[in-house]
C-alpha cells in the first residue's frame, strides 16, 4: 500500500470518510486532491469541529469544507518543515510546481530524527 494514501483523500469522499483517514494517519488533518488529481487544500480536525458545530452532515462531501490556503513545500526540507510544524501545523504535503502529491511530512517525520 501506497504510505501517501494514509494521507490523501478526494474531494468529492465525505467528511466521515475523512475522520476516518484522520483517525488511521494520526496527523489530524488529510489532504485533499480534486477531480484532476491534483492536491487542492487540506481538511483538519478543527475543520470537523467546524461542520459539525454548523449543523453539517457527516456525509456531506468535503467539496466546500476545506481549506484551499494551505502550508506546503515543493522539497523534502526537514529543516525548514520543523519551523512550520512548530506553528501548530501537523502535516505538509510535498507537491510538485503542477500540485501533484510527492511526499507528506508529518511532525513524526521532524521530531523522530536527531538532524533533519
Amino acid at each position: 500500500m501506497n504510505i501517501l494514501s494514509n494521507f490523501l483523500i478526494h474531494e468529492s469522499a465525505t467528511m466521515e470518510d475523512a475522520i476516518a483517514l484522520i483517525q488511521k494517519n494520526n496527523s489530524r488533518c488529510v489532504i485533499v486532491k480534486g477531480i484532476s488529481g491534483k492536491v487542492v487544500g487540506v481538511f483538519s480536525e478543527g475543520d470537523v469541529l467546524r461542520a459539525i458545530l454548523s449543523g453539517v452532515d457527516i456525509h456531506t462531501p468535503l467539496r466546500g469544507l476545506f481549506k484551499p490556503s494551505f502550508q506546503y513545500m515543493q522539497t523534502r526540507d526537514l529543516f525548514t518543515a520543523r519551523k512550520i510544524l512548530t506553528t501548530g501545523i501537523t502535516l505538509i504535503p510535498v507537491v510538485t510546481e503542477d500540485f501533484e502529491l510527492q511526499s507528506v511530512i508529518t511532525l513524526q517525520d521532524v521530531f523522530t530524527n536527531d538532524k533533519p
